[in-house]
């Protein structure tokens, strides 16, 4: 049961980040290469991205540790899925299993 209510929170709160807070604008430009007219260099934007990824982690699980491996790699999974290595459902499995990874990490300390 607990696996649960620390895996729920945490899918609900990267779904919100990931489609509902985040606009247009910042999918567009966070990626590498993209033609965007506004002139912030794309890496701004991923670290803003991922950073709201890590601060939803840390207040699920309370555990800055697990934030910052969040934000690490929520960076590289939308990284290589922007320069086309992966779709859409490769990259929010791969969000989703990191979130049970964190899980038990925390069941397991």
């Amino acid at each position: 049961m607990y696996f649960l209510e620390k895996l729920i929170p945490l899918v609900l709160g990267h779904f919100v980040a990931d489609f509902a807070i985040q606009s247009d604008t910042v999918a567009i430009n966070k990626c590498p290469n993209n033609n965007s007219k506004i002139n912030i260099n794309w890496s701004w934007w991923m670290t803003g991205h991922v950073s709201l990824h890590g601060l939803i982690v840390f207040f699920v699980t309370g555990n800055s540790y697990l934030a910052v491996a969040e934000a690490i790699i929520h960076f590289y999974i939308d990284y290589l899925k922007c320069m086309g290595k992966f779709n859409l459902l490769i990259d929010q499995t791969l969000h989703i299993i990191c979130k049970m990874i964190w899980v038990l990490f925390i069941i397991s300390t």
